[in-house]
């Protein structure tokens, strides 16, 4: 906007009230003296000078100055937009992209809520394993319908050359048809280890897609991991509970010493803690029944008279070794799918 000059007086936006007095007085007259009280005016291009005469300014049509004026604002208005309009177009394109690539991804990880639709899922996806699949299987006892189903699957994978690991409690060995089950595997080729303490539930395929449990308090729920970050951790979880288990001998029928040893030290460390029959039970997959028979036999051992007498022995007659108490939480729960 031009320079109103009106100081002292009331203005209008780019024309002083001085400055449209005199644009009046030029129409009427014809022209008016070229004066710095005119100035709003002149830079509005309402007045021009005189042809000859510079010391005079004569008025100019509204609509040309307006035209003049505003020519190049509005240039830049439509500049502006044609750049927006752009910026519109090319976000657009962009988001058309975005929605097609999201739309041929599946999502990094969905929870699968149902027996029947978790069994449908793993089995589908078990079923497509190319190359490996990981299993650990915390507990003791399985269910026979569920050995007699996986135990077909597994020997099937085993002949499409399918490698397979997977992890047991110790516990196992004290169900004669689950530990018959691991057998038959072995012997297939199927690599199995056990261990006394286990994480949890988890299954993964071709380290591309993972399954595990939500929560011990949601038994039919289970969780989808896809994203190969994840994969990747749980993975390195199994390999480092892998690489401390017991290896399953097939030709061997009796549950080997070293497991006997390794369930001993489990319910010492969990004794010393100060847990009780029924959670030292639920953390090692054995029955109570199986925890109170150890713990008679480690306490005649020991000649101890009461619980608390055995805590003391323990420590005194150092059978912790360099091992720490177990934690206060339970190492595995009871996650609502079964496979391996």
């Amino acid at each position: 906007m031009g320079y109103n000059g009106c100081e002292n007086e009331i203005c209008r936006p780019g024309l002083c009230d001085t400055g449209l007095l005199r644009y009046q007085e030029a129409v009427t007259a014809g022209s008016v003296p070229a004066e710095p009280t005119v100035r709003c005016a002149v830079e509005l291009g309402l007045l021009e000078p005189v042809p000859g005469d510079p010391e005079r300014l004569a008025p100019v049509v509204p609509t040309v100055a307006a035209s003049r004026a505003m020519a190049p604002i509005e240039e830049e208005i439509a500049a502006g937009r044609r750049n927006l309009q752009t910026l519109a177009q090319s976000f657009e394109s962009a988001d058309e992209v975005f929605r097609a690539a999201r739309a041929g991804q599946l999502p990094s990880s969905s929870i699968l809520r149902g027996g029947d639709l978790i069994a449908r899922t793993i089995d589908a996806a078990v079923t497509a394993c190319q190359s490996e699949l990981l299993t650990a299987q915390p507990g003791g006892r399985r269910p026979p319908q569920i050995l007699a189903t996986v135990v077909r699957r597994n020997l099937e994978l085993l002949d499409r050359g399918v490698a397979q690991r997977t992890l047991y409690q110790h516990a196992v060995w004290t169900h004669p048809p689950t530990a018959e089950y691991i057998r038959k595997v072995a012997e297939a080729g199927g690599n199995i280890r056990t261990v006394d303490e286990m994480f949890d539930r988890l299954i993964i395929c071709d380290r591309k897609v993972a399954y595990i449990p939500t929560s011990s308090e949601y038994p039919d729920e289970a969780l989808e991991v896809r994203d190969p970050v994840i994969v990747w951790f749980l993975a390195n979880v199994f390999e480092y509970t892998w690489a401390r288990g017991t290896p399953v001998d097939p030709g061997v029928s009796k549950r080997p010493e070293a497991v006997v040893s390794e369930i001993e030290q489990s319910i010492v460390r969990f004794l010393v803690a100060g847990h009780t029959e029924e959670k030292i039970a639920r953390g090692l997959g054995i029955s109570r029944r199986t925890v109170a028979e150890y713990i008679s036999r480690i306490s005649r051992r020991l000649g101890s008279a009461s619980r608390a007498q055995l805590g003391y022995l323990i420590a005194t007659h150092g059978l912790l070794g360099d091992q720490e108490p177990a934690g206060p939480g339970c190492p595995c729960g009871q996650g609502g799918f079964h496979t391996g």
